[in-house]
């Protein structure tokens, strides 16, 4: 069985699936050899003309340029710089409408050129087979190439010998109708090319080279053909005519055809061991390595039946379409559109004061009846035709309505990124449907909602990362003072003798057993009640103890005492209303320090009052006592004054120092303290009558003799 090596050397080609085949308007800009451009009176050269990032702009307005000198500089691969294309002054660097679909403003240095043409000193060409891979790459990045077939792909990346390649393509289909500039270039240029390729080939090894070209350019295929046969390197580099078909010049599409292998989603050709790279690509390779000349001009083609006669111009970076429509006659009057680009993969420009930039291949200009008059697009028919044509099986209607819908979700789903805007679903669309316009402002969208995911990703990672953070010194500072306070509790052990924890948490034990033992309302009913039964049994036994001294001395002999029994019973009764009043009360419930001093204050004003009234009695009945029992019954009311006096005290001191087991609300607080307010001056009341009485009642002392 013969190896892929030998079936492709035998010109074996594969199929894919899809495609067009559009009016190819390809012969009437092919009957002219390459004319070059003139210098136009200013250049617009926008900072970014790649895939990537864009330079530093290193250049400042009011600087002189030269031909060739360095506009932007970087370090990476993936920013290639800018060069001034002729010499001139920078007028200013400002904001300028792209020269892309969306038209987005974007950085460009304005150059206004001098008409001197004046370069900076020319370098010796390198020997490209005494340098490495990674020299290379270094003087192919600083030459500011890139892709100038595609996308603008910086060309040093795909460069590097990291791994290993089998197959180095070379893409010359060129199977958008009307460009011929690749074609152009392979008929007069054949052996720049393939001086490109050999430098590319010492740099990457591969097994083969293969060039791919549509079988449309016969002349073209002719010259490269002659260019391998004088170097003699037939066995290399293989060229292989494919039938002319749209869109044989895609990526993936050619490297089916060339090899039969299918790059995956994701993948990149070089995971396959494939390196393609267009025809102006490698002779812009060859211009730097062995010209030692930067990427300054580029091939472009003005066609259109606009144009009195369509051909191929090399013009400078950053001219203005307006000057090359001048220059070339054409008559924008009758021209329908001005496309930059194809007709399938074009887009339409909204004025011509854009510039021409490296990826730019072809101005377009046809009148009215040359393309197909644009119209209001009519609702989809669901034919289905845009799914049969699609080279990489997508379904475009389904894409189309969820582009409609911005249902983001959904447009990944149907791999809306996958689309190779080659248009050949719009090209076949009955009801002209603008489908890869809408597919163009979908990508923007699913970009953008990319975009904001990873941006919620990183954030959600920056909060969970500070979480971590922040509980990490959440448990280091618990951890700090957890051993600070065993240091501590060490050192106090070491000083005492004794845990400091364990003392503590005693005390505190200690403290809590001390306040609840008082806030008892049991212990402290049974104690107040135990001191009131004490209090009543010794006054019991001091009136029995009064009465049996009574009943054992004669009456004529003793002085008449009856006020001071009478006072007595009074307290007795008193206390024994008080013992009822406490019996009575239910469980729990501890009387307010008011009311039980406002009860011993009336049971005292009770007692003088029977007092005083035995004393009156005693006074009236016997007017001739001696006043020796004058004396006697004013010394035992003082003493029952002083009695007085001293339950009142007591009622106040327990008043102070009784708490009663619930405090009462605020008003009732505020109620008895009234209420002993009133008992106290009562009973002072009581004792200054008393006192007044006895001073009336005294008899007056016998006369000495």
């Amino acid at each position: 069985m013969m190896s892929l090596i030998e079936q492709i050397k035998n010109g074996k080609l594969w199929r894919y699936l899809g495609g067009v085949h559009p009016q190819e308007n390809k012969t009437q800009s092919t009957s002219l050899a390459i004319t070059t451009a003139s210098i136009p009176k200013h250049l617009i050269i926008p900072v970014k003309q790649h895939i990537g990032q864009g330079g530093q702009i290193i250049v400042a307005a009011g600087d002189r340029v030269l031909k060739g000198q360095p506009l932007t500089a970087s370090d990476s691969f993936m920013a290639v710089p800018v060069h001034a294309p002729t010499s001139g002054t920078i007028e200013h660097i400002a904001q300028y409408p792209s020269t892309q679909p969306s038209a987005a403003p974007e950085i460009a240095i304005k150059l206004v050129c001098d008409q001197e043409d004046q370069a900076v000193p020319a370098q010796p060409a390198l020997d490209y087979k005494q340098l490495s891979t990674a020299e290379l790459q270094q003087y192919i990045s600083q030459a500011g190439v890139a892709g100038m077939g595609g996308a603008g792909f910086p060309t040093a990346v795909k460069l590097n010998d990291r791994q290993p390649i089998e197959f180095l393509l070379i893409n010359a289909a060129e199977c958008e109708p009307y460009i011929t500039s690749d074609d152009v270039l392979m008929r007069e240029r054949a052996d720049d090319i393939i001086q490109g390729i050999e430098i590319l080939r010492h740099m990457i090894k591969p097994a083969l080279c293969v060039i791919g070209i549509e079988d449309n350019k016969p002349d073209a295929a002719q010259s490269l053909e002659a260019a391998i046969k004088k170097l003699k390197l037939s066995d290399d580099i293989v060229v292989h005519k494919v039938p002319t078909k749209y869109p044989n010049g895609g990526e993936k599409q050619l490297i089916k055809m060339l090899t039969g292998k299918e790059i995956s989603k994701g993948q990149i050709p070089a995971q396959s061991g494939i390196v393609m790279q267009n025809v102006g690509t490698i002779y812009a390779v060859k211009q730097a390595i062995i010209d030692r000349q930067p990427l300054l001009s580029r091939i472009v083609t003005l066609t259109g039946k606009a144009f009195p006669q369509p051909r191929n111009v090399q013009a400078l970076i950053g001219t203005p379409i307006k000057a090359l429509l001048d220059e070339f006659d054409c008559n924008e009057n009758q021209a329908a559109a001005i496309i930059y680009g194809g007709p399938m993969m074009g887009f339409t420009l909204p004025h011509a004061q854009f510039s021409l930039t490296k990826t730019g291949n072809c101005i377009l200009t046809p009148v009215k009846d040359e393309i197909p008059q644009v119209r209001e697009a009519d609702a989809c028919i669901r034919c289905g035709e845009c799914a049969e044509v699609c080279p990489v099986d997508l379904l475009p209607q389904q894409l189309h309505w969820y582009s409609q819908a911005k249902d983001v979700k959904k447009l990944a789903d149907y791999n809306l990124m996958d689309c190779i805007e080659c248009g050949a679903c719009s090209y076949v669309c009955p009801s002209q449907i603008p489908l890869v316009h809408q597919y163009r402002i979908a990508k923007v969208e699913v970009r953008e909602s990319d975009a904001e995911l990873a941006a919620a990703a990183i954030a959600k990672e920056r909060f969970e990362k500070r979480n971590e953070r922040l509980a990490l010194e959440k448990a280091q500072r618990e951890q700090r003072q957890k051993d600070a306070a065993e240091k501590r509790r060490a050192t106090a052990k070491a000083l005492t003798g004794e845990d400091p924890v364990k003392a503590a948490m005693e005390r505190i034990q200690k403290a809590k057993a001390a306040e609840q033992a008082p806030s008892d309302g049991q212990s402290n009913k049974g104690s107040a009640v135990a001191d009131a039964i004490a209090r009543a049994k010794a006054k019991k036994a001091a009136s029995a103890s009064a009465a049996s001294v009574e009943t054992a001395m004669p009456n004529t002999d003793l002085p008449d005492n009856s006020a001071v029994i009478a006072e007595r019973k009074a307290r007795k009764a008193a206390a024994k209303a008080k013992r009822e009043a406490e019996s009575s009360e239910p469980a729990g419930i501890t009387t307010s320090p008011a009311i039980e001093a406002k009860k011993a204050a009336v049971a005292d004003a009770i007692a003088r009052a029977k007092a005083k009234k035995a004393a009156a009695g005693g006074s009236t009945t016997d007017a001739s006592t001696p006043s020796i029992d004058g004396k006697k019954a004013a010394v035992a009311a003082a003493i029952a004054r002083a009695k007085a006096k001293k339950a009142a005290a007591q009622a106040s001191t327990a008043e102070a120092t009784e708490v009663p087991e619930s405090p009462a609300p605020a008003v009732d607080a505020k109620k008895a303290a009234v209420a002993a307010a009133i008992a106290r001056a009562k009973a002072k009341k009581a004792a200054a009558q008393a006192s007044t009485t006895e001073a009336i009642q005294t008899p007056e002392s016998p006369a000495p003799a």
